[in-house]
């Protein structure tokens, strides 16, 4: 960058003669990069050639395990737009359908980040994973819901007892199913839950083998739209708050703080582009998630993509143990201080303000 400065010279008396216009390179030593010019003033001229700057570092090499899935807007926004990259990360996605198998890639060692529902994360805890949460970026209370047969008399919530429901177990959509059953006098062992990957949803419920599916977008989209008018669907906005997070293990956060640091910058740059340019955000988001961009369109305002650490996390996750615990889901039979499993700092060196979490 070229920088200007000037100063004013005493004017010529007359006989004086008129200053020499000379050159950066015909200026006395004292005025070094200084060069008379007509107009009676002096200007200094630094230029960048003159200075040794000092070169960039090469961006740091992460990996992070995205699901294919809305939730992970931010991630995959943060992704397509280069805004890890600006960030000095090189960062390499790893894809992945859902967030269970995502995080099991950081469990594994495959991958660095991973984008994941609390309700995985809760029951990796559960069983003795050290990892921890560095930033939440999606929450949503419409996030799941129930769609059965109404050619098997299923047409209310009582309707459901004695049924085959699938679910993925493990995630955020078996709490769901378990919760509002729950919430609608339905015990678990009042049901038969049938284990299903999201991607097999649709096709389990239009040929029988289950009665109704519990699940999340936009695999609810295409389920609703498979069965057509023999489907009925059930919501319930009161039940489960979903959260998706960006997590990582102890030991690589410990090493690697500036990178979690830089990680958190870059979705906070994908979140103000979300705002700014929603239709380009949703573009990104349904290219990579490969869904109709009108079907996203139609749900994506029941999303908040927000980065932070709220205290309402730590209530989801102890209420996620108590019921897993409860219903002989883990060994574990003492809740865990998630405190020492939520990571604090990198969210508070970029966006202190969003840092809701009492300690």
């Amino acid at each position: 960058m070229l920088i200007i400065r000037f100063l004013n010279i005493n004017k010529v008396e007359q006989g004086d003669e008129e200053p020499k216009r000379c050159s950066i390179h015909q200026t006395p030593p004292h005025l070094d990069n200084y060069c008379a010019c007509h107009d009676g003033r002096l200007r200094f001229f630094h230029c960048a050639s003159h200075l040794q700057q000092k070169p960039l570092p090469p961006p740091q090499d992460v990996t992070i395990a995205i699901p294919t899935l809305p939730f992970a807007a931010l991630a995959q926004i943060a992704q397509h737009q280069g805004f890890y990259l600006q960030e000095g990360l090189h960062a390499t996605p790893l894809v992945y359908p859902y967030g269970k198998p995502a995080l099991q890639a950081v469990v594994d060692g495959s991958a660095d980040f991973a984008v994941v529902a609390e309700t995985p994360f809760m029951f990796a805890v559960l069983n003795g994973e050290k990892i921890s949460i560095v930033a939440t970026i999606l929450t949503s209370s419409e996030a799941h819901a129930i769609v059965a047969r109404k050619d098997r008399g299923i047409v209310k919530y009582e309707d459901l007892k004695g049924r085959r429901i699938g679910a993925t177990l493990g995630t955020s959509g078996h709490f769901f199913m378990d919760a509002f059953l729950v919430a609608h006098g339905i015990s678990n062992a009042d049901v038969e839950a049938v284990d299903l990957k999201p991607e097999e949803m649709a096709d389990a419920l239009a040929n029988g083998t289950v009665d109704a599916i519990s699940t999340w977008q936009p695999f609810l989209s295409y389920t609703q739209q498979k069965m057509g008018d023999r489907g009925v669907s059930f919501k319930d906005e009161d039940i489960h708050r979903l959260t998706f997070n960006i997590i990582a293990t102890h030991d690589f956060i410990r090493h690697n703080p500036e990178q979690v640091a830089k990680v958190i910058r870059a979705l906070v740059k994908a979140e103000e582009f979300a705002i700014r340019e929603p239709a380009a955000a949703q573009k990104t988001v349904a290219d990579f998630c490969h869904i109709d961009r009108e079907v996203l369109r139609r749900f994506w305002p029941a999303y908040s993509f927000q980065v932070t650490l709220d205290q309402s996390l730590l209530l989801a996750l102890e209420d996620e143990s108590q019921w897993a615990m409860g219903n002989g889901l883990v060994k574990k039979r003492q809740i865990p201080n998630y405190l020492n499993f939520i990571y604090y700092d990198g969210m508070q060196s970029v966006k202190p303000e969003r840092l809701m979490i009492l300690r």
